[in-house]
Protein backbone atom coordinates (compact mmCIF):
# COMPACT_ATOMS: atom_id res chain seq x y z
CA UNK A 1 0.00 0.00 0.00
CA UNK A 2 1.18 3.48 -1.33
CA UNK A 3 0.18 6.66 -0.54
CA UNK A 4 -0.10 9.11 -3.89
CA UNK A 5 -0.95 12.86 -3.32
CA UNK A 6 -2.19 13.98 -6.59
CA UNK A 7 -3.59 17.76 -6.84
CA UNK A 8 -5.70 18.46 -10.05
CA UNK A 9 -5.38 21.68 -12.03
CA UNK A 10 -7.36 22.86 -14.56
CA UNK A 11 -7.19 26.53 -15.53
CA UNK A 12 -10.72 27.92 -15.82
CA UNK A 13 -12.65 28.81 -13.30
CA UNK A 14 -15.87 30.66 -13.48
CA UNK A 15 -15.83 32.26 -10.51
CA UNK A 16 -11.78 33.59 -9.89
CA UNK A 17 -10.65 33.30 -13.72
CA UNK A 18 -6.91 31.45 -13.72
CA UNK A 19 -6.83 31.80 -10.14
CA UNK A 20 -4.27 29.04 -10.15
CA UNK A 21 -2.04 31.35 -11.65
CA UNK A 22 -2.53 33.92 -9.56
CA UNK A 23 0.80 35.46 -7.81
CA UNK A 24 0.81 35.33 -3.66
CA UNK A 25 4.14 36.45 -2.72
CA UNK A 26 5.66 36.29 -5.58
CA UNK A 27 4.73 32.31 -6.27
CA UNK A 28 1.84 30.93 -7.88
CA UNK A 29 -1.09 29.72 -6.40
CA UNK A 30 -0.48 26.08 -7.99
CA UNK A 31 3.70 26.50 -6.39
CA UNK A 32 2.09 26.98 -2.90
CA UNK A 33 -0.58 24.27 -2.69
CA UNK A 34 2.21 21.84 -4.05
CA UNK A 35 4.89 23.02 -1.37
CA UNK A 36 2.88 22.52 1.24
CA UNK A 37 2.04 19.43 -0.13
CA UNK A 38 5.95 18.17 0.03
CA UNK A 39 5.62 18.75 3.85
CA UNK A 40 3.18 15.28 3.93
CA UNK A 41 4.74 12.15 4.08
CA UNK A 42 3.96 10.13 0.89
CA UNK A 43 5.31 7.78 -2.25
CA UNK A 44 4.30 10.44 -4.90
CA UNK A 45 3.65 13.79 -5.48
CA UNK A 46 2.28 15.03 -8.80
CA UNK A 47 -0.05 17.63 -10.59
CA UNK A 48 -2.92 16.47 -12.56
CA UNK A 49 -3.57 19.15 -15.46
CA UNK A 50 -4.96 19.28 -19.00
CA UNK A 51 -3.41 22.92 -19.26
CA UNK A 52 0.01 23.86 -21.07
CA UNK A 53 0.43 26.91 -19.11
CA UNK A 54 0.22 25.31 -15.79
CA UNK A 55 2.54 22.46 -17.13
CA UNK A 56 5.08 24.54 -17.72
CA UNK A 57 4.66 26.38 -14.34
CA UNK A 58 5.21 23.10 -13.01
CA UNK A 59 8.19 21.23 -14.99
CA UNK A 60 9.64 24.83 -14.36
CA UNK A 61 9.55 24.61 -10.61
CA UNK A 62 11.01 20.82 -10.42
CA UNK A 63 6.42 19.98 -9.92
CA UNK A 64 6.20 16.28 -11.08
CA UNK A 65 3.54 17.19 -13.48
CA UNK A 66 0.51 14.53 -15.29
CA UNK A 67 -0.82 15.89 -18.83
CA UNK A 68 -3.63 14.93 -20.83
CA UNK A 69 -5.81 17.12 -23.00
CA UNK A 70 -8.84 14.36 -22.71
CA UNK A 71 -11.73 15.59 -21.34
CA UNK A 72 -12.71 14.89 -17.93
CA UNK A 73 -15.60 15.82 -15.95
CA UNK A 74 -14.25 16.75 -12.87
CA UNK A 75 -10.91 16.33 -10.73
CA UNK A 76 -11.77 12.90 -9.67
CA UNK A 77 -12.48 11.63 -12.59
CA UNK A 78 -9.09 13.09 -13.97
CA UNK A 79 -7.47 10.98 -11.11
CA UNK A 80 -9.09 7.80 -11.55
CA UNK A 81 -7.70 8.24 -15.73
CA UNK A 82 -4.36 8.99 -14.24
CA UNK A 83 -4.13 6.13 -11.37
CA UNK A 84 -5.06 3.69 -14.03
CA UNK A 85 -2.48 5.21 -16.37
CA UNK A 86 0.31 5.18 -13.78
CA UNK A 87 -0.44 1.91 -12.66
CA UNK A 88 -1.17 2.28 -9.11
CA UNK A 89 -2.07 -0.52 -7.12
CA UNK A 90 -5.86 -1.22 -6.18
CA UNK A 91 -4.91 -0.86 -2.79
CA UNK A 92 -3.31 2.49 -2.39
CA UNK A 93 -4.28 5.67 -0.89
CA UNK A 94 -4.87 8.55 -3.63
CA UNK A 95 -4.72 11.73 -1.49
CA UNK A 96 -6.46 14.38 -3.50
CA UNK A 97 -5.70 18.31 -2.87
CA UNK A 98 -7.96 20.60 -4.25
CA UNK A 99 -5.52 23.24 -6.14
CA UNK A 100 -7.22 26.10 -5.06
CA UNK A 101 -6.78 24.99 -1.06
CA UNK A 102 -4.29 27.67 0.01
CA UNK A 103 -2.87 27.07 3.71
CA UNK A 104 -4.71 23.64 3.79
CA UNK A 105 -4.17 21.43 7.12
CA UNK A 106 -1.10 19.29 6.96
CA UNK A 107 -1.92 17.64 10.04
CA UNK A 108 -5.50 16.65 8.85
CA UNK A 109 -4.46 15.03 5.73
CA UNK A 110 -1.70 13.28 7.63
CA UNK A 111 -4.91 11.97 9.77
CA UNK A 112 -6.38 11.15 6.69
CA UNK A 113 -3.66 9.28 5.60
CA UNK A 114 -3.42 7.09 8.59
CA UNK A 115 -6.70 6.68 9.58
CA UNK A 116 -7.24 5.01 5.75
CA UNK A 117 -4.05 2.60 6.82
CA UNK A 118 -5.84 1.89 9.66
CA UNK A 119 -9.52 1.39 8.40
CA UNK A 120 -9.79 -1.25 5.09
CA UNK A 121 -12.63 -0.99 4.98
CA UNK A 122 -12.85 2.86 4.46
CA UNK A 123 -13.32 4.02 1.05
CA UNK A 124 -13.61 7.21 0.91
CA UNK A 125 -12.97 10.20 3.41
CA UNK A 126 -12.66 14.00 3.36
CA UNK A 127 -12.37 16.88 6.27
CA UNK A 128 -14.61 19.06 7.57
CA UNK A 129 -14.76 21.37 10.60
CA UNK A 130 -17.47 22.69 12.37
CA UNK A 131 -18.35 26.58 12.15
CA UNK A 132 -20.95 29.18 13.67
CA UNK A 133 -19.92 31.93 11.67
CA UNK A 134 -22.73 33.74 10.12
CA UNK A 135 -20.71 34.59 7.09
CA UNK A 136 -19.64 31.40 5.78
CA UNK A 137 -22.60 29.86 6.80
CA UNK A 138 -24.30 31.61 3.92
CA UNK A 139 -21.55 32.02 1.37
CA UNK A 140 -22.20 29.59 -1.59
CA UNK A 141 -18.41 29.00 -2.07
CA UNK A 142 -18.44 27.75 1.38
CA UNK A 143 -19.92 23.91 0.88
CA UNK A 144 -21.92 22.65 3.98
CA UNK A 145 -22.34 18.89 4.80
CA UNK A 146 -24.85 16.64 6.92
CA UNK A 147 -23.54 14.09 8.92
CA UNK A 148 -24.43 11.04 10.75
CA UNK A 149 -23.81 9.41 14.17
CA UNK A 150 -20.81 8.03 12.97
CA UNK A 151 -19.76 10.72 10.89
CA UNK A 152 -20.79 9.70 8.00
CA UNK A 153 -21.73 12.25 4.82
CA UNK A 154 -25.43 12.49 4.33
CA UNK A 155 -25.38 15.03 1.30
CA UNK A 156 -23.12 18.07 0.70
CA UNK A 157 -24.87 21.48 -0.51
CA UNK A 158 -23.69 25.02 -1.45
CA UNK A 159 -26.99 25.90 0.20
CA UNK A 160 -27.40 26.99 4.28
CA UNK A 161 -27.76 23.57 6.16
CA UNK A 162 -29.58 23.22 8.91
CA UNK A 163 -32.45 24.47 7.32
CA UNK A 164 -33.86 26.24 10.87
CA UNK A 165 -31.12 28.94 9.89
CA UNK A 166 -28.82 28.17 12.67
CA UNK A 167 -25.07 28.85 12.15
CA UNK A 168 -23.84 25.81 13.96
CA UNK A 169 -22.65 23.92 10.72
CA UNK A 170 -20.16 21.74 9.26
CA UNK A 171 -18.00 23.08 6.58
CA UNK A 172 -16.36 20.85 3.59
CA UNK A 173 -12.76 21.60 2.85
CA UNK A 174 -11.67 20.60 -0.83
CA UNK A 175 -9.18 17.30 -0.03
CA UNK A 176 -10.43 13.46 -0.22
CA UNK A 177 -8.83 10.45 0.91
CA UNK A 178 -10.04 7.67 -1.89
CA UNK A 179 -8.46 3.91 -2.49
CA UNK A 180 -7.45 3.46 -6.16
CA UNK A 181 -10.12 0.38 -6.51
CA UNK A 182 -12.88 3.05 -5.45
CA UNK A 183 -11.58 5.84 -8.29
CA UNK A 184 -11.65 2.46 -11.22
CA UNK A 185 -15.16 2.57 -10.19
CA UNK A 186 -15.90 6.21 -10.45
CA UNK A 187 -16.49 6.35 -13.88
CA UNK A 188 -19.13 4.14 -14.18
CA UNK A 189 -21.03 4.75 -11.07
CA UNK A 190 -24.44 6.40 -12.49
CA UNK A 191 -24.40 10.59 -12.12
CA UNK A 192 -26.00 12.20 -9.49
CA UNK A 193 -29.09 14.48 -10.71
CA UNK A 194 -27.53 17.31 -7.84
CA UNK A 195 -24.27 17.01 -9.58
CA UNK A 196 -23.95 19.58 -12.08
CA UNK A 197 -26.57 21.98 -10.53
CA UNK A 198 -24.61 22.13 -7.27
CA UNK A 199 -20.94 21.79 -9.21
CA UNK A 200 -20.11 18.69 -6.33
CA UNK A 201 -18.35 15.99 -7.85
CA UNK A 202 -18.69 13.75 -4.55
CA UNK A 203 -22.19 13.82 -5.01
CA UNK A 204 -22.18 11.08 -6.91
CA UNK A 205 -20.28 8.57 -4.56
CA UNK A 206 -23.22 9.18 -2.04
CA UNK A 207 -25.79 8.61 -5.15
CA UNK A 208 -24.64 5.16 -5.50
CA UNK A 209 -24.46 4.37 -1.93
CA UNK A 210 -20.79 4.10 -1.36
CA UNK A 211 -20.33 6.07 1.97
CA UNK A 212 -17.48 9.04 3.05
CA UNK A 213 -16.39 9.08 6.00
CA UNK A 214 -15.91 13.02 7.47
CA UNK A 215 -12.96 13.55 9.70
CA UNK A 216 -13.32 16.55 12.04
CA UNK A 217 -11.28 19.08 12.67
CA UNK A 218 -10.83 20.96 15.82
CA UNK A 219 -9.85 23.82 13.66
CA UNK A 220 -8.97 24.73 10.30
CA UNK A 221 -6.81 27.66 8.84
CA UNK A 222 -7.33 26.62 5.03
CA UNK A 223 -8.27 29.30 2.57
CA UNK A 224 -10.11 28.08 -0.86
CA UNK A 225 -9.70 30.47 -3.09
CA UNK A 226 -12.85 31.25 -5.37
CA UNK A 227 -13.08 34.96 -5.60
CA UNK A 228 -10.82 38.32 -5.35
CA UNK A 229 -11.99 39.01 -1.64
CA UNK A 230 -10.06 35.40 -1.40
CA UNK A 231 -7.24 36.12 -3.00
CA UNK A 232 -6.88 39.35 -1.65
CA UNK A 233 -7.11 37.50 2.23
CA UNK A 234 -4.11 35.09 1.03
CA UNK A 235 -1.88 37.11 0.15
CA UNK A 236 -2.47 39.64 3.48
CA UNK A 237 -1.65 36.00 5.35
CA UNK A 238 1.41 35.65 3.55
CA UNK A 239 3.08 39.06 4.26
Amino acid sequence: MKTRIVIPARLESSRLPKKLIKKINGKTLIEHVFTRAKKIKCDSLVIATDNRIIKDIAESSNMDCWFSRKSFLNGTHRISALSDELKYKNSDIVINIQADEFNFPISGVSRMINYMKRQSSINVTTLIFKNNNKNIFNDKNMVKVAIDANNQALIFTRSPIPYNGSTDSYIHIGIYGYRVSILKKYSQLNLCPYEKSEKLEQLRFLWNNIKIKCLLLKQNSSLSINTLKDLKMARSIKK
